[in-house]
C-alpha cells in the first residue's frame, strides 16, 4: 500500500491564530485494512463549511463569530448542533519562553492543519491548547479539554507533561496520543506518536545482522539520547544472541578523540564484522569519523551505524562515511508530505510536524469508525501514515515500518524499504 502526493487545492495556510476553531469531518472512507490508510493523500469531498475559499482564513473567521453551544455532550459550535461531533484536544508548548520550542509547536500545529484538510469534513472538531511547556499548565488543559468532551488528546510535547495529562485522562477514558520520545512515560492509557530511537536502533541492527554483521560496539554522546541508544543496542543483542564489544561516551561538549582511540582498539582487536553505532551528526560526526579511519579502524571489517540523525545531506559527501548505514522514516511515504507542506506553508516541515499529521489522521480514522477508544488506537494491523506503517504496542510505544539507507557517493539511497504490513498479532 502506498501513499499518494496529495492532491490539496491551492489555499493560503490557516493562521495559528485561527486554528481554535479549525474543523474537518472524521466520515473518509478508509481502505481494507490491514493496515489502515490514514493519510489517504486525497483531497477533501466536503469542506469545512460551503465550499472552500480563495482564503479559507476568511471563512473560519465567519464561523469563529457564530458562537458555541456548551452542553452535556461538550463544547459545539452552532453550526454543528445536530451533528455527532467527535473532539480531538492538541495540546502544545505554543507560549513556551523558547523561541524554538514555539517554532516546533506551530509547525506540528500546520501538520495538524494539513492532516485535516486532507482527511476531513464537517463533524469533527480539533482544541488547540497551549500547555507552556509546563506539567501542571498541560494537566490543566487535559482536564479543560475531557470537561469539553474531548474523545482524544493529541500531545503533549514533552515528557515530563505526559504523567500528569494521561492521569487527567484516564479517568474518563480518553487515550493520550503524545510527542515525548521517552519510553519511561509511555503506558497508563498514553502512546507516544513520535519515531523512537529504540525502533531505529532495532532496524538498524536487524538489517546489518541479516548482511553478517552480528558484533556491535558503540561510540555516542554522554546524554540521555546517547544513553538510549547504548541501551537499545546492549538490550537488542542480548534478545538476539550477539555480541558488544564495548562502549564508549563523550561529552558533547569536547573532544571525542580519547574515546576514538579506546574503540578503535577494540575493533582492530576483533576479527570478525563489526557494526559500530554511532548517534551523531553534524560536525561532530563529520569529527569523529574520519577520526577513526586515522586512527586505524578498517572500514572493510566496519560499518558504521546510525540514527535518523545521519538522514542530513550535509555530511554524505564525507568519504569516511562512505557505506554507513542508517535506519529512518521511508521516504517514499514522507516526500509527499514535505512537498505539500512546503507548498501550503512555505517552508519546510520539521520531523514533528509529519507524526503531528499522522496523529490526527488517526484521530479522524477512529472517530470514522465510532472508535476513539484505547481499543481502537491499539490495533494490531496498524495504520499506513506520512511516517510510515505504525502500530502502538499496549505499554504505549511504537512500532514502525521504518526504512534502511546507505550513504553513497551520491548521496543516501534505500536499500530496503519499510514493511507495508505488520505479521498477524500484536508486536
Amino acid at each position: 500500500m502506498t501513499l499518494r502526493l496529495p492532491l490539496l487545492r491551492n489555499f493560503k495556510a490557516p493562521s495559528l491564530a485561527l486554528a481554535a476553531l479549525l474543523l474537518a469531518t472524521a466520515c473518509a472512507s478508509a481502505p481494507t485494512r490491514p493496515p489502515v490508510s490514514i493519510g489517504s493523500g486525497q483531497p477533501r469531498v466536503d469542506p469545512v463549511t460551503g465550499e472552500i475559499l480563495t482564503d479559507p482564513g476568511a471563512q473560519v473567521a465567519e464561523t469563529a463569530t457564530s458562537g458555541s453551544f456548551r452542553s452535556d455532550g461538550g463544547l459545539t459550535p452552532n453550526f454543528m448542533l445536530g451533528l455527532d461531533v467527535k473532539r480531538a484536544a492538541v495540546l502544545l508548548p505554543f507560549s513556551h519562553p523558547n523561541a524554538q520550542v514555539r517554532a516546533e509547536a506551530e509547525s506540528m500545529l500546520a501538520g495538524v492543519e494539513l492532516a485535516l484538510f486532507e482527511n476531513g469534513g464537517t463533524d469533527f472538531m480539533i482544541m488547540p491548547m497551549d500547555t507552556a511547556g509546563r506539567a501542571s499548565t498541560a494537566e490543566a488543559r487535559a482536564d479543560e479539554a475531557i470537561q469539553e468532551g474531548a474523545d482524544i488528546i493529541l500531545g503533549p510535547l514533552f515528557g515530563a507533561n505526559v504523567g500528569p495529562v494521561k492521569e487527567a485522562a484516564l479517568r474518563k477514558s480518553v487515550p493520550v496520543v503524545a510527542f515525548s520520545n521517552d519510553r519511561t512515560v509511555a503506558g497508563g492509557g498514553a502512546y507516544l506518536a513520535s519515531v523512537m530511537p529504540e525502533e531505529e536502533v532495532v532496524r538498524i541492527m536487524g538489517y546489518a545482522a541479516t548482511r553478517g554483521t552480528r558484533t556491535f560496539a558503540f561510540l555516542g554522546p554522554d546524554s540521555a539520547y546517547g544513553r538510549q541508544v547504548e541501551a537499545a543496542m546492549r538490550a537488542e543483542a542480548l534478545k538476539n544472541g550477539w555480541t558488544v564489544l564495548g562502549a564508549g561516551f563523550y561529552d558533547p561538549s569536547t573532544s571525542a578523540s580519547s574515546e576514538v582511540s579506546r574503540i578503535a582498539s577494540l575493533i582492530k582487536a576483533e576479527r570478525s564484522q563489526v557494526g559500530l553505532l554511532i548517534p551523531e551528526r553534524g560536525t561532530k560526526l563529520l569529527t569523529i569519523a574520519p577520526l577513526l579511519i586515522v586512527n586505524g579502524v578498517d572500514p572493510g571489517r566496519t560499518r558504521f551505524l546510525g540514527t535518523s540523525l545521519m538522514d542530513d545531506s550535509a555530511i554524505w559527501r564525507e568519504p569516511a562515511l562512505a557505506g554507513a548505514l542508517y535506519a529512518t522514516v521511508d521516504p517514499d511515504y514522507l516526500s509527499s508530505f514535505k512537498a505539500t507542506y512546503d507548498r501550503i506553508y512555505g517552508r519546510k516541515p520539521t520531523d514533528l510536524a509529519a507524526a503531528a499529521y499522522d496523529a490526527t489522521a488517526l484521530a479522524i480514522t477512529l472517530a470514522g469508525e465510532n472508535n476513539m477508544k484505547h481499543g481502537g488506537v491499539t490495533d494490531p494491523d496498524g495504520f499506513m501514515g506520512v511516517n510510515g506503517l505504525f502500530r502502538f504496542r499496549l505499554d504505549g510505544t511504537s512500532e514502525r515500518g521504518l526504512a534502511v539507507k546507505e550513504i553513497r557517493n551520491s548521496g543516501a539511497v534505500v536499500v530496503e524499504g519499510g514493511v507495508t504490513r505488520f505479521p498477524p498479532g500484536g508486536s
